[in-house]
């Protein structure tokens, strides 16, 4: 057998060190609202101390990945995993709602700069090359999955005999992954003064070098976590709304990973580069359907199901075309821009919802909700097309 490359051998570690990471990440989120019940905090209080993770990662995710670009993609993420590993010790120990609150603020630091810090490593050595770009994200979101689905599953199980000492095997695999970066991974820890990028050059490149290419690519994630959230944050109103049993929601949430899974499977082996507007179309008939179908719940659920398969796909394939899109010196910072913008997005929607629920159902916000996306997608691919033909004539 063939010795490993450097580049072969910097990948197994970086994807080890990020299944333990996010294991340990997510193995308390199954229980957290229990957790943080357990510790005196009411459901109000609960909100607000969760509400501080979203403004740390508005606040953070665009510096992160400037940071990133002009000081080193290894040292931003060794510095989320201890951020993590602080937050994590602060929720296990404390029982001040501002103590929490304040952890909560660090998990959403820790969590803004790891989402553009060692991945952009490899990715700036593929450059523009889509199928490389498209195999690492393929692995990518495979170890992402399967640590989500091992960690969310194993954490109510494991909480019910530790309980608050669920923390301390989190804060141990953050150390082990941490090790693993420090002393396995052999890539460059500071960048070379050429490939650097100064802070001005980074600003400058963002206000005026992208083309229009990739800010519609930006503009379509964003646009894409109308729906994101509309599914993710609410999934459960609309089972529960059907008269699905809050005891098969454990369930639901492996069966939407194993989906996750599959539609990945799926990406690997087709090209979805020209199907973008196809995919938007299909995942909104399908996510209207299932929403027309509240009172027959096995064609729900299998609408439901159905809908993930478009949406997983066309979500991965908008990360590949802004990775390969995106200049390859301020990757890090295109990525920031284009989170930061999401989570914008993301909070504006709650706060829609928050206020139409109380003037109409649930199911009649939500079709308005999926109405504002495909104006929006569709309207923005229409526009590029329009745009690129005025240009060749």
């Amino acid at each position: 057998m063939p010795a490993l490359s450097r580049s072969q051998t910097n990948l197994i570690v970086y994807l080890t060190s990020f299944f333990l990471y996010n294991f340990a990440r997510v193995l308390p989120h199954a229980v957290l609202t229990v957790i943080l019940l357990n510790k005196g905090m009411s459901v109000g209080q609960i909100a607000v101390i969760q509400s501080f993770f979203m403004i740390a990662v508005l606040g953070f995710e665009l510096p992160s990945g400037l940071l990133t670009d002009t000081w080193s993609e290894q040292r931003v993420y060794e510095l989320s995993l201890l951020l993590l590993a602080l937050s994590y010790g602060l929720i296990m120990w404390s029982h001040s709602f501002w103590i929490l609150s304040g952890s909560w603020f660090i998990y959403g630091i820790s969590s803004a700069a790891i989402s553009s810090s060692l991945e952009t490593y490899f990715l700036r050595q593929y450059q523009h090359n889509e199928p490389l770009i498209k195999r690492f994200n393929v692995r990518f979101n495979n170890t992402n999955l399967m640590s989500s689905l091992l960690g969310g599953g194993l954490g109510s199980f494991i909480y019910a005999y530790l309980e608050n000492a669920l923390y301390i095997i989190s804060i141990v695999l953050i150390g082990v992954a941490f090790c693993l970066i420090l002393f396995g991974f052999h890539g460059t820890a500071g960048k070379a003064a050429e490939q650097r990028s100064s802070f001005c050059e980074l600003v400058a490149l963002l206000r005026t070098g992208l083309s229009a290419q990739l800010w519609l690519t930006i503009g379509q994630l964003a646009v894409l976590q109308i729906v994101a959230q509309l599914f993710f944050q609410f999934w459960q109103v609309l089972f529960l709304g059907a008269g699905l049993k809050q005891t098969q929601f454990g369930l639901f949430y492996v069966g939407f990973q194993l989906i996750a899974l599959g539609s990945n499977w799926v990406f690997a082996r087709w090209n979805f580069r020209r199907g973008e507007v196809f995919l938007v179309l299909l995942m909104v008939s399908l996510f209207l359907s299932a929403l027309a179908c509240q009172h027959w719940q096995f064609g729900m659920v299998s609408l439901t199901c159905l809908f993930l398969v478009p949406f997983n796909i066309y979500s991965t394939q908008l990360l590949v075309n802004l990775q390969r899109q995106a200049p390859a010196r301020s990757l890090a910072s295109v990525t920031a821009v284009s989170g930061t913008l999401g989570s914008v997005v993301s909070l504006l929607l709650l706060w829609g919802v928050g206020v139409l629920d109380h003037f109409q159902s649930f199911p009649v916000v939500a079709v308005e909700a999926v109405g504002l996306f495909v104006l929006l997608s569709v309207g923005g691919y229409v526009w590029f097309a329009w745009r690129s033909r005025r240009m060749a004539e």
